[in-house]
């Protein structure tokens, strides 16, 4: 979700609010603490513990509105995220709002015309992989992840995702230190229907990736895979924290022994392997399975993917997810 809000920021900055003409705003991160970077061995406690800075322009290049004229015109702190500015102020603030402000036209600041969803779903996707450019020591954990994961002989176009977002997603969700869920969560006796379905529709399906950060649903899921499709070969993320949670800014209430940086290299690797699956069970009421999806149509190894959303939303996002350009 971070990830997402943070691209829909970097468009507010590059359409400067659907006014491109007035000139591109460059997004700079704060250098508050970051919850999910709290212990952070490798840089500070900020986004760029794991992520490449998302410019090289610092904190120091802007106006400091703590020390400015309150009649300075160069600086506005909104205090919304929809509210409106003049275009000429030359230091902008987002407000403290957890939303980011809608732009109509995201992709104007290209100049290229946009008109098709199609260039949406590249752009989105171009987006998030530039806000998950991970650290050269991210970058290594996870390709030596993938290396253990990823049978040499795994064939993508061959291949169903099943991200398994539930915990804190679901209602009933009680685990201390964590939010308390949103919606009702699928059935996982409905995640293996699809996964059937799939099978009928391509016989020649021969893998399934089962990923979730709920270790129970997990479990549970490839027992039902066992006794149901045995023929099936499961490739599981080792390693996995699995903390029982999408967040891991709360780590030591729940997961004992495990650091943010286990559970970030766990969420990026569970990603980069749905990439190697063509077929996709998820629910696109989770911002996280719907990530997996749009990055799958445009950076994935296998062509064509085809999505079962079994709990869909009603957003453009979803829609992506579940529809890709059509």
């Amino acid at each position: 979700a971070w990830a997402h809000a943070a691209s829909s920021h970097m468009l507010h900055a590059l359409t400067d609010a659907d006014q491109p003409e007035a000139g591109h705003r460059i997004l700079i991160n704060d250098d508050k603490l970051f919850p999910m970077a709290k212990g952070c061995e490798h840089g500070p406690e900020t986004r760029e513990c794991y992520f490449e800075p998302l410019t090289n322009c610092k904190l120091s290049d802007v106006d400091d509105y703590e020390t400015a004229d309150p009649k300075s015109t160069k600086i506005k702190i909104l205090s919304k995220p929809d509210e409106e500015y003049d275009r000429s102020v030359r230091t902008l603030y987002t407000s403290d709002s957890i939303w980011f402000r809608k732009v109509k036209d995201m992709y104007s600041w290209t100049g290229l015309g946009f008109n098709s969803q199609h260039s949406t779903i590249h752009m989105t996707a171009a987006c998030l992989a530039y806000y998950f450019r991970v650290k050269p020591w991210l970058r290594k954990e996870i390709d030596e992840r993938l290396r253990r994961n990823i049978p040499l002989d795994l064939n993508p176009q061959r291949t169903i995702g099943v991200p398994i977002r539930r915990s804190d997603k679901c209602h009933g969700h009680a685990l201390e230190g964590s939010a308390s869920g949103e919606l009702e969560c699928p059935p996982l006796e409905e995640y293996l229907k699809k996964v059937k379905e799939f099978l009928a529709f391509d016989p020649r399906i021969e893998n399934v990736i089962v990923t979730s950060e709920d270790k129970s649903a997990c479990e549970e899921f490839l027992e039902i895979l066992n006794k149901e499709l045995p023929s099936l070969r499961v490739i599981q993320n080792i390693g996995d924290v699995q903390q029982g949670t999408g967040s891991g800014s709360k780590l030591e209430a729940y997961t004992e022994g495990s650091s943010n940086a286990q559970v970030v290299a766990s969420a990026l690797t569970s990603l980069h392997m749905h990439m190697r699956a063509r077929y996709f069970v998820l629910t696109s009421k989770s911002t996280w399975t719907s990530t997996i999806a749009v990055m799958a149509r445009v950076y994935g190894f296998a062509s064509e993917v085809i999505v079962f959303d079994i709990g869909p939303n009603k957003n453009t996002f979803a829609h992506l997810a579940r529809r890709g350009c059509a």
